[in-house]
């Protein structure tokens, strides 16, 4: 596939909603109920630019997919820590693109000085679990009933990529 991946602005938040809006919709892949929009979306992106990677893969002007990184949990011991996800848009599935956009964000990641990454992802999910595990991430364990949507239950695996193995000399860079 041709396209590149940048990094996202606020003027992608329209795009970015309508590609995460199916996930929440129709799947059990996010455990969020409603959608959100794009005035929420680029609210949400706006925060996460102040501190970590938020990027998009876009091919002929038109985004197809995006990943972003989060704090893992607001504690400091945990400051070196991330959570990154990555969705693409429908049709586009095993093109490459989150492959692109994770080989991307990892980089990213690991120039700011960020020692693990985590992905959290809602079982089952192969596709999601092979594109982890082809980027270096390993499974961890699971969280067994974690989640209810759809009037069941759902598990989460946790994976970690490991980013950067030295003591830390400082905080992660945020300008990224």
């Amino acid at each position: 596939m041709t396209g590149a991946v940048r990094r996202a602005t606020l003027e992608d938040a329209p795009a970015i909603a309508a590609i995460y809006a199916p996930y929440v919709l129709e799947t059990a892949i996010s455990f969020e109920d409603q959608a959100p929009d794009a005035a929420e979306m680029a609210r949400r992106m706006g925060a996460t630019l102040a501190t970590h990677p938020f990027l998009v893969f876009e091919d002929a002007a038109e985004v197809l997919g995006y990943a972003y990184a989060s704090p893992h949990v607001a504690r400091a011991a945990y400051r070196w820590s991330v959570n990154v996800s990555v969705y693409t848009r429908r049709g586009v599935h095993r093109r490459g693109v989150g492959r692109a956009l994770y080989a991307d964000i990892l980089a990213r990641l690991t120039g700011q000085g960020f020692h693990s990454a985590f992905a959290g992802i809602a079982l089952p999910n192969a596709g999601s679990v092979g594109l982890h595990e082809a980027m270096g991430f390993i499974h961890l364990g699971t969280y067994r009933e974690v989640g209810f949507k759809f009037g069941r239950w759902h598990d989460v695996g946790w994976w970690r990529r490991p980013l950067n193995e030295a003591l830390p000399q400082g905080p992660p860079a945020t300008a990224w």
